[in-house]
């Protein structure tokens, strides 16, 4: 790429696929492009958060004197470009960062004519399925014509970056892998709370509690935690486990729990709902589990179990398999395979000393390599490498920046 002319972006734009205040999932991402963006062009008054509707009120998570508006990247009606143009020439915006944004969206034209530089794209998921032959040429020609697309495509792993150049079409040296991060100050082990989750849940003290957080989509083969509590209560006949799932609202957990009808596993899984103390739940629980069956990326909720000192068990699919370091920080099992995701389980509550040891390395790791503020360093030299013409998703990422160590946030 061309080195552009200054050394670093005047002004920067943040903008979201989504709207403001719309779960706990945009509040990391939040958190995280504002220090990226405070890093690439150095005062408050210099970015701009974007959302696509504002229905929901102020973003929570920012002050109320940022800089903040409504855009939609999607919306193509002359009268919003025109205010998204306006808007970029007022402020000098010259450096772009979307969140999930695609190789093609009527804005982009826009954006590019009112003075975006440079432009990338964060994404949280995988850009596409796979494809190969004529397929896979077909979307490679489509990415080659589309002109104003963003310059770069960040992705958490090389699962999701894959899906980007062996399903979308788009170049290696253009697709970034950049591993995510977690609060390793808040999602930590603590000793002081070892029965928490037992007595907030009603959960007798012998049991072994096996973690599950996030979405209770059919991908995320909640269906195969279910049928690993069967093969372990019901068939093996093991008293001393118990399943946790939280994240569940509006009844969404009804179709699961009937799987266990008339089973005595029914006693041994609950529901938590949506909590604030998932940390503290974490501190009890024995182990983590990932039993996706679908696509998936690398879920910040899998990070915060390896945080918390979990071994995690999760399905071997691209993506969500990097969760883990196989005899070291967790195992992989079959994905839609219960007895596998069963004798995982076993293989952990009859070696203590196992448990212990990937216990170790799966915080170690995330100290090591993937706090939020490695996140937000990493995104900072991503942004930077972009702008200067350094950056090859072929290569190392440029070491351009590295902050000093900060506490990470409250929550």
């Amino acid at each position: 790429m061309t080195r552009m002319s200054s050394d670093r972006p005047n002004a920067m734009l943040v903008f979201f696929h989504c709207g403001t205040n719309n779960g706990y999932s945009i509040t990391m991402w939040e958190h995280v492009f504002w220090q990226m963006a405070l890093n690439v062009v150095g005062s408050p008054q210099r970015i701009h958060f974007a959302y696509s509707t504002m229905d929901n009120g102020w973003p929570k998570n920012l002050e109320q004197g940022a800089n903040v508006i409504q855009f939609d990247s999607r919306d193509g009606r002359p009268e919003s470009l025109a205010k998204i143009a306006d808007y970029i020439r007022k402020h000098n915006i010259d450096i772009a960062m979307g969140f999930d944004q695609p190789v093609w969206r009527p804005a982009y034209k826009t954006l590019r004519a009112a003075g975006i530089k440079s432009f990338l794209s964060y994404w949280g998921a995988p850009m596409s399925s796979l494809n190969h032959g004529w397929k896979l040429l077909a979307k490679k020609i489509e990415v080659s014509l589309s002109r104003y697309q963003p310059d770069f495509y960040i992705f958490q792993n090389k699962g999701m970056s894959d899906t980007a150049t062996h399903g979308r079409g788009v170049p290696a040296s253009h697709s970034i892998i950049c591993p995510s991060g977690v609060n390793t100050d808040r999602y930590r082990p603590d000793d002081s709370k070892p029965f928490y989750a037992h007595e907030a849940l009603g959960i007798p003290r012998e049991r072994r509690i096996v973690h599950y957080s996030g979405h209770m989509e059919v991908r995320k083969g909640i269906h195969v935690i279910m049928g690993a509590a069967k093969e372990l209560v019901e068939k093996r006949g093991r008293k001393d486990v118990h399943f946790v799932l939280v994240g569940n609202k509006d009844g969404v957990e009804k179709p699961f729990l009937e799987l266990l009808k008339d089973s005595p596993a029914l006693g041994h899984v609950t529901f938590g709902g949506y909590r604030a103390d998932v940390n503290d739940l974490l501190r009890s629980a024995y182990l983590g589990v990932i039993a996706t069956t679908g696509w998936d990326s690398f879920p910040v909720s899998g990070m915060e179990m390896a945080a918390t000192g979990l071994p995690m068990i999760v399905s071997n699919l691209p993506g969500v398999n990097e969760m883990v370091v196989p005899g070291v920080t967790g195992e992989r099992f079959e994905p839609g395979n219960p007895v596998a995701l069963a004798d995982a389980v076993v293989g952990y509550i009859d070696d203590p000393e196992k448990r212990a040891r990937h216990a170790r390395g799966a915080r170690d790791r995330m100290v090591n390599t993937m706090t939020t503020q490695h996140l937000i360093d990493r995104l900072t030299n991503i942004c930077l490498g972009a702008w200067r013409g350094q950056l090859d998703g072929t290569k190392p990422l440029p070491q351009l920046f590295k902050s000093p160590p900060r506490p990470e946030p409250a929550t």
